[in-house]
């Protein structure tokens, strides 16, 4: 008897989240403001559906896979505290359980220099099936200074020298993994945003880009235009707002962006 099955292959996916720490001195960096928290809920989903995900990430980034529960303990009753940690706890072990269909590396980085040569030999070794840059990674890095520069100085001008671009080795690495990159602009237009996205992809070979405004995330507003060759609007895309929204928007870019449709959605 031959039996028919709907189950879809695993896949291997490559997240890159956060930013990265470019030294000053020994005790000094240059960094940004970029969290992890997209890429983080996109790798929820990508671990809930049961994929292998391995996720590259700067210091501080969001991880996958954790949870917290923050609370004002001066401000909240016992009885109160019980019920919220109560909930908590409910909600987090139903999460575990999602979570665990899948298979999640973390590989912390600090530089854009070890970004570049991570994604670039994990892409050569895994030949992942999909990869996502979706960090801030530096576009300049200071010549650091060996021990610590001193704070009397009424200036400090520091050289500076272009970082690698990371993403620029995924596809000479993994020429066929579908590529998803990431842009960030501010005050932009919506032409600005795509022909931004088209000169990613002529130069890095990205499949898509994902591109956002900063004065969005300023007001909380989770959405974003998936852009394709040709600076074309594949999709418009909008989560809502907040920690929902997060969540809604990154299911709404894995449903675009990923070639095989999801094993829990067969």
């Amino acid at each position: 008897m031959q039996v028919e099955t709907n189950m879809v292959r695993r896949m291997r996916i490559v997240l890159t989240a956060g930013g990265t720490r470019e030294p000053i001195d020994d005790v000094r960096f240059v960094s940004n403001a970029a969290t992890g928290g997209l890429p983080a809920a996109i790798a929820d989903v990508l671990l809930e559906a049961g994929h292998e995900v391995h996720y590259i990430h700067g210091p501080g980034a969001l991880l996958p896979g954790h949870a917290t529960l923050n609370l004002d303990l001066t401000a909240i009753s016992a009885d109160a505290l019980q019920a919220n940690v109560t909930t908590w706890l409910t909600a987090t072990l139903a999460r575990q359980a999602a979570l665990s269909r899948g298979h999640l590396t973390l590989h912390p980085i600090q530089t854009a220099t070890e970004v570049a040569e991570l994604l670039r030999t994990l892409c050569l070794r895994l030949q992942p099936d999909a990869v996502a840059c979706a960090m801030a990674v530096a576009d300049f890095a200071p010549l650091p200074t060996a021990g610590k520069l001193s704070s009397r100085q009424a200036n400090l001008v520091l050289d500076m020298a272009a970082t690698p671009k990371a993403i620029d080795g995924v596809k000479p690495s993994a020429p066929q993994t579908c590529l998803l990159g990431f842009k960030l602009l501010s005050g932009a237009t919506e032409a600005q945003l795509c022909e931004a996205a088209d000169r990613q992809i002529a130069r890095a070979g990205s499949n898509l880009v994902f591109c956002n405004d900063m004065n969005d995330l300023r007001n909380g507003l989770r959405r974003g235009l998936l852009v394709g060759a040709g600076g074309h609007v594949r999709a418009r895309l909008d989560g809502g707002r907040g920690e929902l929204g997060l969540q809604a928007l990154a299911r709404a870019i894995v449903a675009a962006w990923l070639p095989l449709p999801l094993p829990n959605s067969v």
